[in-house]
């Protein structure tokens, strides 16, 4: 397999939710979005570029290891909610990590709306 840049820019949003996973599995190694944790919750809080608030809550857990191209491979379900200005969403990843590099070889990120919050 040979690496390819992607072929369209993410939206903020779906850049967020990228961010968010990689940094749920790997914390302390963002490079995009600064999310901080709200003291004595389990959210973490952001700013989208457009200067809407963001709310988000993650948990990860293991999923089956794998083998991609001889090297083992650990797969990573990671689900949580996220709320972004007034509207809620469902959030749910799956990724394969490359367990001797720690190389996020595979992320398939899924936002669900699921409605708008109250005021």
């Amino acid at each position: 397999m040979i690496w390819q840049p992607p072929t369209r820019e993410l939206d903020p949003l779906a850049a967020l939710v990228h961010e968010a996973v990689r940094t749920q599995v790997f914390p302390g190694e963002a490079f995009g979005f600064h999310l901080v944790a709200v003291p004595g919750e389990s959210w973490r809080e952001t700013m989208l570029p457009d200067g809407r608030p963001v709310r988000i809550r993650l948990s990860a857990s293991p999923a089956a290891q794998t083998q991609r191209e001889r090297r083992a491979c650990a797969g990573i379900h990671v689900s949580g909610e996220m709320v972004a200005g007034d509207m809620g969403y469902r959030v749910s990843a799956d990724l394969v990590v490359d367990l001797v590099t720690r190389a996020v070889l595979a992320c398939d990120s899924r936002l669900e709306a699921v409605g708008r919050t109250r005021p």
